[in-house]
């Protein structure tokens, strides 16, 4: 790519991504309350972004989809996720029964 393209790229890609914060911002500046279901949606892009890093992590470790009783992953993403139901707050502690799950069954085999 010649440099003059990659620059009209990279300004193209600024000015795209200054017109989608603006609207934002505004609403931060001006203190209006945002309707109660866009609210609860914007608190949950959190949890999907960490469920579209995870989910694929643990459902095709090699690249492929593995769900056979092979795959160690599955075992730790269970053990985190009844940590996660029993303990109901906070998402430290899942995890680090999930990190050390699957530490150990890395180990025993």
């Amino acid at each position: 790519m010649a440099t003059s393209t990659a620059l009209i790229v990279i300004a193209g890609m600024a000015v795209v991504t200054f017109l989608t914060r603006v609207p934002l911002v505004l609403l931060a500046a001006r203190r209006l309350r945002l309707p109660r279901a866009l609210d609860h949606v914007l608190e949950q892009i959190p949890i999907a972004a960490f469920a579209a890093i995870v989910f694929p992590a643990v459902l095709q470790p090699h690249g492929e989809t593995d769900i056979t009783a092979s795959n160690l992953y599955l075992y730790a993403a269970a053990a985190t996720v009844a940590v996660a139901l029993v303990v109901r707050r906070g998402i430290l502690v899942p995890i680090v029964v999930g990190v050390t799950v699957a530490i150990a069954l890395r180990g025993l085999t």
